[in-house]
């Protein structure tokens, strides 16, 4: 299998390798339900699915036979072409296909509403978008027939543009419309059409422009090459991440670069991939309950995960321990008894002796939650794109569930760092991947690299890369960081979220939130402080914690309770209480609102990668939070209106 990803000239060229060597050989697995189950009305996670292989030669043959069509489209070496779609295999098919021809792949959430999606579409001036289904169609059709409002940038002011597309190509069946075109029919019509010439494309010619969700401000586009995405996916391997028999479950949207790496892993080494079943032909949207059923089916043993899906695992885990039966109690036993044994062993103290008996005789209980959640095959998974909380590192490294956390950005192309099976250090994004990565601090801290995977700067936008990009090739990240004497990287902060209190006082709010985050009720946290005498803070409620703060069934009933009861306040910020006391004064939580929604990225508090903005959450509650600043201290827990 080619390891010595350097020698190929291209991304399609090292493809082209593979399946000339391993024709037979599956590339991916996906989870198929039939038409007849799709019809029945039943609940994507009620069906029955077959995980269907599909080989070098199939995968081959489809991309040669797009590439075709979209050559007959007008598609040619240095255009940009866009894809809307969760991870399935048609995406990197397409993907392969366009990179053939020489394209450009531009990188869309299926997540983002129309108007973002046309920013995107007007900033890479994107003739031709392939889309999953008719959800992402009906943003296409929007943007086709309603102005697009255009945001400035450094180089360009506002403006409200008129987008139009040569080709429109859906993955899924949708109603006939002009312009519009089936993946399967143009399938079909490529297999007739004349062999298109792959263009001879060069390591440093851009193979994908990456949109960074970016927490304020318009998107930028980052600009990388067939060299960078080449150098990470042998940096992956010479770091011990993936073998030839590694099997990978790609769940995270393939706009995401570290979902992007991993699917190049599989297309382009001897690695396969697994995605989950289509939950719906018609809609985008994540079924959680589907994916449950994939992520344990599948066979996979590496699954790439976002720290929030983590922990969400995590609170569905406590849930289920809530309750009053056997097995909840045995549950809770289990967990307790796997928290206390952790701690001594990590302290090299005596573990309890009725701690370490109930851990014992729990074993099955804790081999059970693993092969529930993730299937009999697994052995780790591998987290990046937002730091991990310790709390949730350390539930599930209890359990005896591997998390490796690792750190990368888009403009690096994307992993730098990750910890090791044997070799790791929780709180830590562990060492470099590879030798011929460089990293270095800054004087404040703030971490830079260099080498072969770091993209060559922002598309159209030379102010914020020569800001970014320093003279002597250094990226800049933003991030602030620290290396220990193993060489293991940990994130402190970013720097531009640097909170300076009225006080002068600076605050890295990211470490302070997640120390916060150890409180059993607090699903997602925001400090603000900025120009302020002292720092509150915005938090949402999990259901687990809700239960144990309130004995009531979900957030919704303790936010009511929480509305007269003024002793049940006391009992919440005297959890809070519990964390400032280890915090310097300066970074103290003062007083807390609590909000009755979830961040999500559906009403706009998240990022696609699940980073919350901090700016939006200021903004819709600004009226409450000057609130908690204008009352007296006699109340410290205030709760949405």
């Amino acid at each position: 299998m080619p390891h010595n990803l350097d020698q190929f000239p291209n991304l399609a060229a090292a493809f082209l390798a593979m399946a000339k060597s391993h024709p037979l050989k599956p590339v991916y697995k996906y989870g198929k339900i039939s038409d007849s189950d799709y019809h029945s009305g039943k609940d994507a996670h009620l069906i029955e699915r077959s995980w269907v292989a599909v080989t070098y030669s199939e995968v081959q043959a489809r991309v040669e036979q797009l590439s075709r069509y979209l050559a007959s489209c007008g598609v040619k070496r240095g255009d940009r072409v866009a894809i809307i779609s969760n991870s399935r295999g048609e995406w990197l098919e397409a993907d392969m296909a366009i990179l053939l021809l020489g394209g450009i792949v531009v990188s869309v959430y299926q997540s983002l509403p129309a108007h973002d999606v046309g920013y995107i579409l007007f900033d890479a001036q994107c003739r031709v978008v392939l889309a999953e289904n008719s959800e992402q169609l009906e943003k296409i059709e929007h943007l086709r027939e309603n102005p697009c409002a255009i945001p400035a940038t450094e180089e360009r002011p506002a403006s409200s543009e008129q987008l139009s597309f040569d080709k429109v190509i859906v993955f899924e069946e949708t109603p006939k419309r002009e312009g519009v075109i089936s993946l399967k029919d143009a399938l079909r019509e490529g297999e007739n059409l004349p062999a298109a010439e792959a263009a001879d494309t060069s390591r440093e010619d851009l193979a994908s422009l990456v949109y960074t969700s970016g927490t304020t401000g318009p998107p930028k586009g980052v600009m990388q090459t067939h060299g960078n995405h080449l150098s990470n996916v042998r940096q992956a391997y010479q770091a011990g991440l993936y073998d030839d028999s590694t099997s990978l479950m790609l769940v995270l949207p393939l706009a995401h670069s570290f979902a992007k790496l991993m699917g190049y892993i599989g297309f382009l080494t001897g690695a396969t991939l697994r995605f989950p079943a289509v939950a719906s032909r018609s809609s985008s949207r994540l079924a959680p309950l589907s994916v449950s059923r994939d992520l344990h089916e599948c066979g996979a043993q590496l699954f790439p995960l976002v720290p929030r899906l983590l922990e969400k695992m995590k609170e569905g885990i406590q849930q289920r321990a809530l309750g009053s039966g056997l097995e909840a109690l045995l549950l809770r036993a289990a967990l307790k008894s796997a928290e206390a044994v952790y701690h001594a062993r990590q302290e090299k103290r005596k573990v309890p002796i009725l701690s370490g008996l109930i851990f014992r005789l729990t074993g099955f209980l804790r081999d059970k939650i693993k092969r529930k959640i993730f299937g009999p095959e697994f052995r780790y998974i591998v987290s990046g794109g937002a730091k991990l909380p310790e709390t949730v590192a350390v539930f599930f490294d209890s359990l005896g569930i591997e998390i490796l956390e690792g750190y990368g950005l888009t403009e690096t192309c994307v992993a730098t760092n990750v910890n090791r099976l044997r070799n790791k250090k929780i709180g830590t994004v562990g060492p470099l991947l590879a030798s011929d990565i460089e990293l270095k601090l800054a004087s404040d801290g703030e971490i830079l690299f260099r080498g072969p995977n770091i993209a060559k700067g922002y598309y159209n936008r030379p102010s914020a890369t020569a800001a970014a990009w320093d003279a002597d090739g250094w990226f800049h990240t933003g991030d602030l960081g620290q290396i220990d004497r193993d060489g293991f990287l940990s994130i402190t902060g970013r720097k531009k979220e640097i909170i300076v209190t009225a006080g002068g006082k600076k605050i890295a709010p990211e470490a302070i939130e997640q120390r916060f985050k150890a409180i059993s009720f607090i699903s997602q946290i925001v400090l603000i402080g900025e120009a302020r005498p002292y720092c509150v803070a915005v938090i949402t409620l999990n259901k687990e914690g809700a239960a144990v703060a309130g004995s009531v069934s979900d957030p919704d009933a303790l936010i009511e309770r929480l509305r007269s009861e003024s002793q049940l306040a006391r009992a919440i910020w005297a959890e809070f209480e519990k964390v400032n006391a280890d915090l310097a004064s300066f970074e103290t939580v003062k007083k807390v609102l609590i909000v009755k929604d979830e961040f999500t990225v559906e009403n706009g508090f998240l990022t696609p990668t699940f980073k919350i903005k901090r700016a939006v959450v200021q903004k819709r509650f600004e009226d409450a939070l000057e609130n908690l600043y204008l009352t007296k201290f006699e109340k410290q827990v205030f709760v949405e209106e």
